[in-house]
């Protein structure tokens, strides 16, 4: 039996491989056989034993069964073994057959074990060879191993999946190639996980649908109606196809979930349906509402800006393609909707023969020249008589449309030939011509020739003449041109009988281009006097080699005060002016229009821009005038010539006292002056001037000679002063020699005069030699008769005269040796005289003089007066006789007694003059009044205070006479009571106060009101006693005088203080201004009343402070609230007044109005009364304040909700003030307001740019920076519509995606710098400062990693990535000393500079950890704590998922928001900066948040950004 069942299988083949060539199913079923075979055979034996054994005594089987059945039971598990085998290998050769992406490994894997074991080469059959049992074992192991990789492919497959559909498909397929029981076991498994992942997904579409259900999302090109319904079969599909696999699994659908998810599902599902039916119900409802557009009439004229438009009612469309979708879909369609349906080709073809009607009627309107818009409006109007029809009676549905198209084509298509007939005329017949007439010049003006004024203007007549002619011609040619131009619009007929052309408008179209006629012929008035005023101004020709000859030869003459022309500008002027009359005068024979004889010249004369083209033509040559001007100017350096005066200059010059040799330089300068005036050029050429200035240059050199002639003139008289001031000394000096000597002092007058002599003698030679000089040099610049006669002679004798005197003064000096010996004799005999009278005055003052004790200072006084008197006596002879002593050279006597006794006498005076000037100052102020006292207090002090200095001055000698103590007393006793007399003489004592006064002194005085009270009744009364209790009364009386000024001005400011209004915009309400300085005078004030009434001294004043104050407090607390309501009120007027909130917040809008009726009434009053204390008084102000504070706090609280909800709609509105929001929501319908608040919630935003013809289209941003700020254009136009917190979000959400669109293209241009750095400077001028700064960012990233991703088998890698950085740091740095163009851009280039040395430094130092081997890879902590900058393209974002730029610092990755952030300066980056980054980092990678500190400007918040 094993036998054949091995006969079975190898098919009687001896081949061992036989096994392995069949098919693997056939096998396996074989070798089941086998085993069906076994237990069949044993089942019978078993079977047929029983039977013998209920046999009595019959024969039983004894055999052991283990030898029956040993061998074959020893086949068997051998076949049970190739079964596991085969099957086995039919698993993997099912799942190599269908193979899942990922599973390759594993079936090569497979195939390898399978090889390996039958490389063993193996007799399968062969039962008794155990080494295949033990190389199965070992195959079993290998298999169970793959059978666990598989497994985890298994799970790995359906942790993948993305749907639950998907995860039921892979569970099918699976099943389908996955038979083993191990894998069989994991598979039903999952059938219970995805039943769960079910449940989950049905929760979320049930979220997915509460959300999108007012906005699905809708397919692309799918209708309204037919999109909701296919996005809510979607959903329900997504739901169904899995239920109905669950459905046929119970071990699913019995377990403890089950009937949840069950649950969850109907309710899903039945949500779903129902929102199919609603749409569909809500869609069948509307299709008769569509139907009614198809009964509006074919055109319809727009009320707003009167054009026509197709009245086709897109709803028609939206219910035809609604109609065709849910038809695809399998909805049953209405009839009304088959209706529409099938005429949707008719509809279409109408609405575009109608469409091209109207734009083709729009295109000739805007052809239509506007001139003739009136003359045309009949045929317009015919033609609008024609569609007529199908404004008014012909709807979609009617049958005639086709007739109706094809006649107002027809129509549109004659209008069109006749504006294109009349559009030719207007361009070649008359507006050619017209051109022709503007450029025709009537005046000849050849650069080649040379006129006189009469010539030039005969010439000009003449060529003005023929040009007139020509004039005439081309007007006439216009003007039949118009006639033929309106008999071809009278020539077409009108379908419209009442339709005719206007003759007035035919009239207007004449007068049209009657009036362009005039223009041209003005134009060419205008021309021409420009051409002649351009001619004759021109400033080509300079020299007499210019190509453009004169018109005129003019003289260059001096005609003091200037140098002017002959003839004259003006006469030039004249000349040209005659031109320009001809000019004018040539339009009379251009004839106006029509019959009349009437000429142009009337018309064009009249005209102002021609009489301001004439105006400017009467200065043409101005131009000239001013080169003339110019060249003349040249001679201005000359004018000092003429028109200086000669001899004051001459007075300036001589106040230096000047030198010979500065005479001579002045005469030298005056020479050369001269010479260069004769080198100047005779002719000079300007314009059409000749200029010839041969007579100006013989003036000026005559007026050179007068300038020599002054100098000379005045240095002659010098000289002659000079020489009479040395004569008449010498004359002089002669006299006095021959004077007589009587006595000593004639004597000393002639020893003087010969020692002068004596002195002079030496000096004299340097006086006369500069005069001779003098004279010299005027002989040379002067005629020869410059000097008289008399002069001449006292030149001649000059020196001869100076020796004569010299001769005489010796003479008389021998004859005086010979006198003076009797005058020596007389002088001792009067010295010794004079010495005993010396002795005796010396002795009479000692006894009788001031000095002597005991006497009255009065006769001291007199006995001083005397002895001054004979003391001056006694030293005029002392004089005289010392004066003796010298002549004859004595020895000087002394005379001690003398000099003691004027020592004396000075010592009393000092004593004496100032008792005398006390006692009579003293007298004099007590019989002062003392209403005068006030005024003079101040210099009596001053005045005693002096007195005092002098009298402590005194010598010391003095101290001991009696006279010095008694004045002493006198000026001490009045010094104390001068300041009780200041005091009490101050404005501050009043009648109160002279009271207690008298009351301390016990006298009465009559003080108060009586101009004849003397000072002497106060200083009698002895006031130095009582001196503290009047001082105490004098400086309360100062303290009430204050607290009096106080409260006067304090009442007279709050009777008169107003309040400031102004207008509260354009409506006539006046509104408080500068309160606040109003409150802090009110705070002032009252602060200063109570401080007031805290005082002593405000007894009497006390009532007036408190009623003062009371007012005060109650006006402040009026006019606090007041303030209050009326900024309360500023803030909501606008809001509540005008504006989209008003709309939206309408019961508080009602509180408002009221309010504001209210204060409107409380604000005229107030700006009537004005006052401040007067307004806040007013019963109606302070009883209405309080309501309108409550009403508008209820307002405010409404807004501040109202405020919340958009800021919750649009966050950014958190960082905008209140009052800055309520402006920007007050405006939200004007998109262009915005701009004005768009820094306030974006960073570097100033302002966007909208759409020149629709403002709500928002085109592109501009950034801050002013002039060259960056301009980026949206991706996608914003739309601007609906609520402005909405739009705005859209604003952002477009900007973000613009942004990341650059982002993009950045990082795509990196590969090209990376190859060639010049590509460096493209790629930063083409991008904004971010992306530019981003892209260097990216670019060292990606360098510095993969250099440390190279440098294990690349040596040399991170030193020439830090080359590279250096490189580019070195190219940025370039950049900054070239002209960058704008602020903005030269910003940008410098943060690029100032990030990448931070990049440098760093490829620096990773270079050296590489060389250190510190760092290996580009996974050490040393790179990754850099913050580091990638664009991964496979990545998304909450942008869209077209790649994303990263951020990556350590393990945290930060995506890339894309917000616009201007051009801005950076701040150097630190080692402390990274170290911030880090932290901050590893916070929100932690979800935790971070705080730097430090101390301030250190750049705390710039990190953080």
């Amino acid at each position: 039996m094993i036998a054949n069942c091995i006969y079975n299988i190898s098919t009687g083949e001896n081949d061992k491989s036989t096994m392995w060539k069949t098919d693997v199913e056939d096998t396996i079923r074989q070798l089941e056989e086998c085993l069906k075979l076994n237990n069949v055979y044993q089942e019978q034996h078993r079977i047929t034993k029983k039977k013998l054994v209920q046999i009595q005594g019959g024969k039983q089987f004894e055999c052991n069964e283990m030898q029956i059945f040993g061998k074959i039971d020893l086949f068997c598990r051998r076949v049970v073994k190739l079964i596991d085998l085969f099957t086995t290998i039919n698993q993997f050769q099912t799942l190599s057959i269908n193979m899942l992406e990922g599973m390759e490994p594993l079936i090569d894997r497979f195939f390898e074990i399978q090889s390996e074991f039958r490389s063993r080469n193996h007799d399968l059959l062969d039962y008794h060879n155990n080494k295949f049992d033990r190389d199965y074992v070992e195959f079993n192991v290998h298999i169970t191993d793959l059978e666990g990789r598989l497994q985890h492919f298994v799970n790995s497959s359906f942790e993948s999946t993305a749907s639950i559909s998907h995860s039921l498909n892979l569970l099918k397929r699976f099943r389908a190639i996955l038979h083993r029981d191990t894998l069989k076991a994991d598979l039903d498994s999952k059938m219970s996980i995805i039943f769960q992942n079910y449940g989950t997904e049905l929760e979320q579409i049930q979220q997915l649908y509460e959300k999108q259900k007012h906005d699905p999302p809708i397919s692309r090109n799918l209708p309204p109606v037919a999109g909701n319904i296919a996005w809510s079969r979607h959903l329900l599909n997504r739901i169904e196809e899995p239920m109905k696999q669950f459905e046929t699994h119970q071990g699913v659908m019995g377990t403890k979930d089950a009937k949840r998810i069950i649950k969850m599902y109907n309710k899903v599902a039945r949500t779903l349906i129902a929102f199919e039916f609603l749409w569909y119900k809500a869609w069948i409802q509307s299709i008769d509402q569509a139907n009614v557009g198809l009964q509006a009439t074919l055109i319809i004229r727009h009320p707003d800006d009167g054009k026509l438009y197709v009245n086709f009612d897109q709803e028609i469309l939206q219910l035809i393609r609604e109609a065709k979708c849910l038809d695809r879909m399998g909805i049953d369609i209405p009839e009304g909707a088959k209706i529409a349906l099938f005429q949707e080709d008719k509809f279409k073809r109408c609405y575009a023969e109608l469409h091209w009607i109207l734009t083709e009627y729009d295109s000739i309107v805007a052809d239509i020249i506007p001139v003739t818009a009136m003359i045309l409006r009949p045929h317009c109007n015919d033609i609008e008589y024609m569609m007529q029809p199908g404004m008014v009676t012909l709807t979609w549905t009617s049958m005639n449309i086709d007739s109706y198209i094809t006649q107002v084509r027809r129509g549109m298509e004659q209008l069109r030939e006749l504006v294109s007939s009349i559009n030719d005329i207007i361009e070649n017949r008359i507006e050619k011509n017209l051109r022709k007439v503007s450029r025709i010049l009537l005046v000849d003006l050849p650069d080649d020739s040379s006129f006189t004024v009469s010539d030039f203007v005969q010439m000009q007549q003449h060529f003005i003449s023929s040009k007139a002619s020509i004039l005439q011609g081309k007007n006439k040619e216009i003007e039949n041109a118009v006639e033929d131009l309106i008999l071809k619009i009278h020539a077409k007929d009108f379908e419209m009988l009442q339709e005719q052309i206007s003759e007035s408008d035919a009239d207007k179209l004449r007068d049209h281009y009657n009036h362009y006629m005039y223009q041209a012929l003005l134009h060419s008035a205008k021309s021409s006097m420009n051409a002649l005023k351009k001619r004759i101004g021109s400033r080509g020709g300079t020299n007499i080699l210019s190509s453009s000859k004169p018109f005129f030869n003019v003289d260059v003459q001096l005609m003091p005060p200037k140098v002017s022309l002959s003839p004259a500008l003006d006469d030039i002027q004249t000349c040209i002016n005659s031109t320009a009359k001809a000019v004018l005068t040539c339009y009379r024979s251009v004839l106006e229009w029509g019959d009349c004889n009437q000429s142009f010249f009337e018309r064009i004369t009249k005209d102002i821009e021609l009489v301001r083209v004439a105006l400017l033509l009467t200065g043409c040559v101005q131009g000239i005038r001013k080169t003339v001007a110019d060249y003349l100017g040249t001679f201005t350096k000359y004018n000092w010539l003429w028109k200086s005066d000669k001899d004051a200059e001459y007075k300036k010059f001589a106040i230096g006292s000047p030198s010979l040799d500065d005479y001579e330089a002045q005469l030298q300068r005056f020479g050369s002056i001269q010479k260069e005036i004769e080198s100047v050029s005779s002719i000079h050429i300007i314009g059409a001037l000749s200029l010839n200035t041969k007579h100006l240059k013989l003036h000026l050199g005559r007026e050179c000679d007068d300038w020599k002639f002054t100098y000379s003139k005045n240095l002659h008289f010098q000289a002659k002063k000079e020489l009479e001031r040395i004569t008449e000394y010498t004359r002089m000096k002669a006299g006095r020699l021959t004077r007589k000597v009587e006595d000593l002092d004639s004597l000393r007058f002639m020893m003087d005069l010969l020692m002068e002599i004596r002195e002079m003698e030496t000096s004299i030679e340097m006086e006369i030699i500069p005069v001779m000089e003098m004279y010299e040099m005027l002989e040379h610049n002067l005629p020869s008769d410059f000097m008289d006669e008399e002069e001449i002679d006292k030149k001649t004798v000059l020196t001869s005269n100076w020796k004569k005197l010299v001769k005489l003064s010796q003479s008389r000096n021998d004859e005086l040796s010979r006198t003076q010996l009797g005058f020596k004799s007389a002088l001792i005999e009067d010295v010794t005289v004079f010495s005993l009278d010396i002795q005796q005055f010396r002795t009479d003052f000692q006894k009788n003089g001031p000095l002597v004790q005991g006497i009255p200072p009065m006769d001291a006084v007199d006995r001083l007066s005397r002895f001054k008197e004979e003391l001056k006596i006694r030293e005029r002879k002392f004089e005289l006789y010392r004066g003796g002593e010298e002549i004859f050279a004595f020895e000087h006597k002394g005379y001690p007694e003398l000099e003691r006794t004027k020592k004396d006498i000075k010592i009393a005076s000092q004593l004496f003059d100032l008792y005398v000037d006390v006692i009579r100052t003293i007298n004099d102020w007590k019989l002062m009044p003392w209403v005068s006292v006030a005024t003079s207090i101040e210099e009596m002090s001053d005045l005693m205070d002096s007195y005092s200095g002098r009298c402590k001055k005194l010598p010391s000698r003095l101290r001991e006479f009696d006279s010095y103590s008694q004045l002493k007393k006198e000026i001490e006793e009045f010094q104390m009571v001068l300041p009780l007399l200041q005091e009490l003489s101050k404005d501050s004592i009043k009648a109160r106060h002279w009271e207690e006064i008298m009351k301390i002194c016990g006298k009465e005085f009559d003080v108060v009101g009586n101009l004849d009270f003397k000072l002497e009744s106060l200083i009698a009364a002895n006031l130095v006693p009582v001196r503290e209790e009047i001082e105490e009364i004098t400086d309360g009386a100062d303290k009430q005088l204050k607290i009096e000024e106080q409260l006067r001005e304090l009442k007279a400011q709050w009777e008169t203080q107003e309040f400031a209004f102004q207008d509260w915009k354009d409506r006539d309400i006046r509104v408080l201004k500068a309160t606040p300085l109003v409150m802090e005078e009110l705070e002032d004030a009252q602060m200063n009343l109570q401080t007031m009434l805290t005082m002593r001294h405000v007894a009497p004043f006390r009532p007036m402070a408190q009623e003062i104050l009371g007012s005060l407090c109650e006006t402040s607390d009026t006019l606090e609230l007041w303030i209050k309501v009326q900024l309360m009120w500023c803030a909501l007027e606008t809001v509540f007044t005008g504006g989209d909130i008003a709309k939206q917040m309408p019961k508080e809008a009602k509180k408002f109005v009221k309010v504001d009726k209210s204060w409107a009434k409380i604000m005229i009053n107030a700006s009537e009364c004005r006052i401040v204390v007067d307004s806040c008084a007013d019963e109606l102000l302070r009883s209405s304040l309080p309501t309108m504070y409550s009403e508008l706090e209820k307002c405010q609280k409404s807004l501040e909700g109202y405020l919340e909800q958009k800021q919750n709609a649009f966050p950014r509105f958190y960082f905008v003030s209140n009052a800055k929001l309520l402006v920007i929501l007050s405006q939200g319908s004007d998109p262009l307001a915005m701009n004005e608040y768009y820094e306030n919630v974006f960073d570097a935003i100033q302002y966007v740019e909208h759409d020149k013809k629709d403002k709500t289209i928002i085109y592109k941003i501009h950034g801050s920076g002013g002039e060259g700020h960056e301009i980026i254009p949206f991706a996608k136009p914003v739309k601007a519509v609906g609520n402005i917190e909405d739009w705005l979000m859209t604003l952002f959400q477009n900007m973000r995606v613009t942004l990341k669109d650059l982002a993009r293209a950045c990082a795509a241009g990196i590969a090209h710098v990376q190859n060639d750095l010049s590509c460096l400077r493209p790629l930063v001028d083409r991008n904004i400062a971010q992306f530019a700064l981003l892209g260097v960012q990216m670019m060292w990233t990606y360098e510095t990693q993969t250099a440390l991703e190279h440098c294990q088998f690349q040596k040399n890698a991170m030193k020439e990535n830090s080359q590279k950085q250096l490189q580019v740091l070195s190219e940025m740095s370039s950049w900054c000393l070239q002209d960058l163009g704008t602020k903005v851009n030269r910003k940008k280039i410098e943060t690029l500079v100032t990030i990448h040395v931070h990049q440098r430094d760093i490829a620096q130092e990773l270079a050296q950890l590489v060389r250190a081997k510190k760092v290996k890879d580009a996974n050490d902590f040393d790179w990754l704590k850099q913050a580091r900058f990638y664009w991964r393209p496979n990545n998304s974002d909450d942008v869209n998922k077209k790649g994303a730029a990263v951020v990556s610092i350590t393990d945290v990755d930060f995506n890339y928001q894309y917000e616009y952030l201007g051009s801005k300066e950076r701040l150097v980056i630190t080692p402390l900066t990274d170290k911030c980054y880090i932290t901050l980092a590893q916070a929100l990678g932690m979800f935790y948040g971070g705080a730097p500190a430090g101390p301030a400007g250190t750049g705390k918040v710039s990190e953080v950004e």
